[in-house]
């Protein structure tokens, strides 16, 4: 063989090497490429960036992240709920205490009568009574109110005990007391707690009821009273709504609860019944886990009793001229001058500072907002705060103020087995 033909031999042979080693290599690629692209996709023409599509993958893990960290935080919250209610503890507020004011006025040596009502029984009437004197339209005479699912404590339990504690501050300051009923067990009608009030011929009224609600957020007080067109008994008006007015700013100012409204309405049972000056107070809502504990706390109870006390305090300083028949044993004087330590300018300006007028949506006998609410399809009876039966009725209270007439919706049903939206058969 030439060296011409050796050296073209050695040529070919090279070059079949070489095409052998690409097409190897190029295999290897392939199948590198089939790989990756398993694991990362290559952006097309006209689509994001690797680099957008990176950002937004790793969004999407952070996001994972966050709804696992809420999820978790959801479900500690959750359990430290149960443990709480399972402790009475309460977990979201430290135990509280009082603003120590009081308002310039003296009960002692008045002989002022105060008829208090503690909302609801373990035990009720199984009748219906007319929702005021010589009406048609009847209600049922009590419901045993609504519950706390955190604390355990029936209404019934709650207004009772705050009841007493009201009924030892009240004597302490010279006040003489009567209780609607004593126990949690022997039933009692609106009515029947409405003439307690009249033969006693109290100088006020004080009904003590709490709040219930479908929407478990919803948290405050509120006040009801007649309305000033009240087929029964107008004249009460002015002074019915002034007394809860007062005691629902005092309140509110003293315990630190969120003021709802005054609701004027006349579908409560127990307020159209009675012929003294009347309010209803609804405590708080039982179906917020934080109000519902704290209304528990024998320490917050002794705080909302004093501040009722030094609403009424307050409703007697202020007593306008015209409303002075309704107290023979004031003899005439103006409260807020007798037995006060404060100098009328003091007192007037203290009178400035309070007064705040009745709030648009006030109610009357019936919760609504936080409370009952005593609708004439009531028998004095809505639910407080929207959510529940009581007394005169089941107890309710509007998120927004309603009609003089109407039951808040979103009331409990007062049964102590829940809530029920849009319950107007609170017997208040």
């Amino acid at each position: 063989m030439t060296e011409k033909n050796k050296t073209g031999n050695r040529r070919r042979s090279i070059c079949r090497s070489l095409i052998i080693a690409s097409l190897c290599a190029g295999l290897l690629l392939a199948g590198c490429g089939a790989n990756n692209s398993a694991q990362t996709q290559v952006p097309e023409a006209g689509s994001e960036s690797a680099a957008t599509q990176n950002a937004a993958a790793e969004k999407t893990g952070q996001e994972a992240s966050g709804t696992e960290a809420a999820e978790a935080s959801a479900a500690a919250t959750t359990a430290q709920s149960a443990a709480s209610a399972a402790t009475g503890d309460q977990y979201a507020d430290p135990d509280w205490a009082g603003s120590g004011q009081s308002p310039a006025f003296s009960a002692k040596d008045k002989g002022l009568v105060i008829v208090l009502d503690p909302g609801h029984a373990s035990q009720v009437p199984e009748t219906q009574e007319p929702v005021g004197p010589g009406s048609t339209e009847m209600k049922e005479a009590d419901t045993v109110g609504t519950f706390g699912p955190a604390s355990g404590l029936h209404e019934y339990d709650l207004t009772m005990d705050v009841s007493q504690k009201l009924r030892t501050e009240l004597e302490e300051r010279g006040y003489e007391v009567k209780m609607t009923h004593s126990d949690t067990f022997n039933p009692i009608g609106c009515v029947d707690r409405a003439a307690v009030a009249n033969e006693n011929k109290a100088d006020a009224f004080i009904r003590i009821h709490a709040n219930g609600s479908e929407n478990t957020e919803a948290n405050g007080a509120m006040t009801i009273c007649i309305t000033k067109d009240n087929p029964y008994h107008p004249e009460l008006y002015s002074a019915s709504a002034r007394l809860s007015d007062i005691i629902l700013n005092t309140y509110c100012d003293q315990t630190g609860a969120k003021k709802e409204y005054v609701w004027e309405t006349d579908s409560m049972t127990g307020n159209n019944w009675a012929e003294v000056p009347t309010t209803l107070i609804e405590l708080g809502y039982m179906t917020n886990i934080d109000e519902d504990l704290r209304m528990n706390q024998d320490s917050y109870q002794k705080i909302m009793a004093a501040a009722i006390a030094d609403g009424l305090d307050k409703w007697f300083a202020e007593m306008p001229e015209e409303e002075l028949a309704m107290h023979p044993s004031l003899s005439g004087d103006n409260a807020g001058s007798a037995d006060t330590s404060s100098t009328s300018e003091e007192a007037a300006e203290d009178s400035t500072a309070w007064e705040t007028g009745t709030d648009a949506g006030n109610t009357e006998d019936g919760e609504a907002g936080s409370g009952e609410t005593d609708d004439a399809d009531d028998a004095d009876g809505s639910q407080d705060s929207g959510a529940e039966s009581g007394e005169d009725g089941q107890e309710g209270s509007p998120a927004q103020p309603t009609p003089s007439t109407g039951t808040p919706a979103g009331t409990s049903s007062g049964n102590g087995t829940g809530v029920t939206a849009g319950s107007d058969n609170d017997s208040e």
